[in-house]
């Protein structure tokens, strides 16, 4: 983002409005190529407005100075145009493929539609400045004399190069105001373009700027009249339901949905990773592990799943194996053992009792006499 200060915000026509900017002491230069435009905010009432984008009117060839325009027919271009000097305005770019190629066209054609022209003042006026050998000729569609915003640069360019040539076709109303200038009335029309050039328009670039019916209609035009799709090139300068023409688009806004679609993805991966970083060890599951009936895989489930699948069939054939062999032994000698005494406790008790029956029975005590004196002494032997 760079920022410049208002030098001055002029209407050079009713509805057209010239801002000039200076660059701050010790900012970068914004470097910017003849066509492109860039996204412009500044403050109105205290609050920042949003971005809109504007084509670039000045040359990069004058380092320090930056000038847009624009029609005042919004609330955006109505605040733009009660800027004062030393206000502060935010340029962000450059933005655009709308360029003038002087190294590889000898030969090119500008198709200015109203406020379309402002891409062309820079492409004009970069010309100009460095000389360039390249034969340019301008079609600049107004609806009357008085809404051509930039009469006298146009006039003080041809002055200066004399490889271009300006042709103002006027609506409606008088042209006295363009004496000495090329002036046709009416529409522009393709065979207006083909007599200027005496029916060869093969060789040519048109470049072409304006509202989108206009530029539908003049691509269409040039391709009927066999202009390769190669050597026409658009920049859509205003919205609307007709769909941009030619190979050259204007995408910044195609780049701000991309990045506010990348944005909201970037943000819902960033939130399911920090889920899933929260949850505990034991709720990540392997797929793999899991059931087609998705029945319970929780590790007490599964050891008793284990402990069942690893016991032998009731009707099995197979050998039992060596654990089991010897499990069954344990048993087998713990029933022999809890057998024998059994056994041996019951052959003793047998034997106790018939001792006790041959045995000779005990003789009873014999009784004792007792004797009780006069006194009540009792005496027993």
């Amino acid at each position: 983002m760079h920022k410049y200060i208002v030098k001055s915000a002029d209407m050079v026509t009713d509805t057209t409005l010239l801002l000039n900017l200076e660059q701050k002491p010790g900012k970068s230069r914004f470097a910017y190529q003849p066509g492109q435009y860039a996204a412009i905010s500044f403050y109105h009432k205290g609050r920042p407005t949003p971005a809109r984008c504007f084509s670039i009117v000045s040359s990069p060839t004058d380092p320090g100075k930056l000038q847009f325009s624009m029609r005042t027919r919004g609330h955006f271009t109505r605040s733009a145009a009660k800027l004062k000097p030393g206000d502060l305005v935010k340029v962000r770019g450059p933005y655009g493929g709308f360029v003038l190629d002087i190294a590889d066209s000898d030969d090119v054609v500008f198709l200015a539609g109203g406020i379309g022209v402002t891409p062309f003042m820079s492409m004009v006026s970069y010309a100009t400045s460095i000389k360039s050998p390249t034969k340019i000729t301008m079609f600049y569609s107004c609806q009357t004399q008085d809404d051509i915003p930039f009469l006298n640069e146009l006039r003080h360019y041809q002055q200066q190069n004399p490889n271009l040539k300006v042709i103002f076709v006027i609506g409606t109303g008088a042209t006295d105001r363009l004496e000495g200038l090329s002036v046709v009335s009416g529409r522009l029309s393709i065979d207006m373009i083909d007599t200027a050039f005496d029916k060869n328009l093969n060789n040519r670039a048109f470049y072409i700027c304006g509202s989108p019916p206009y530029m539908n209609t003049i691509a269409n035009s040039l391709r009927l009249k066999g202009v390769s799709k190669n050597n026409i090139i658009t920049e859509a300068f205003a919205q609307g339901s007709h769909p941009q023409t030619g190979r050259v688009q204007s995408w910044p806004y195609n780049i701000y949905v991309l990045g506010a679609a990348s944005l909201v993805i970037g943000s819902l991966i960033v939130t399911i990773s920090d889920m899933i970083k929260m949850l505990p060890p034991q709720a990540l599951l392997n797929s793999a592990n899991l059931s087609p009936t998705l029945t319970s895989s929780n590790s007490r489930q599964r050891d008793l799943d284990s402990l069942v699948n690893s016991l032998p069939p009731l009707a099995s054939s197979a050998p039992p194996t060596a654990a089991v062999q010897a499990s069954d032994q344990a048993a087998h000698n713990d029933a022999v053992a809890a057998a024998t005494a059994t056994a041996a406790s019951a052959s003793a008790t047998k034997a106790l009792s018939t001792r006790v029956a041959t045995q000779a029975p005990i003789a009873a005590p014999a009784p004792k006499t007792c004797t009780t004196t006069q006194s009540g002494v009792t005496t027993c032997v």
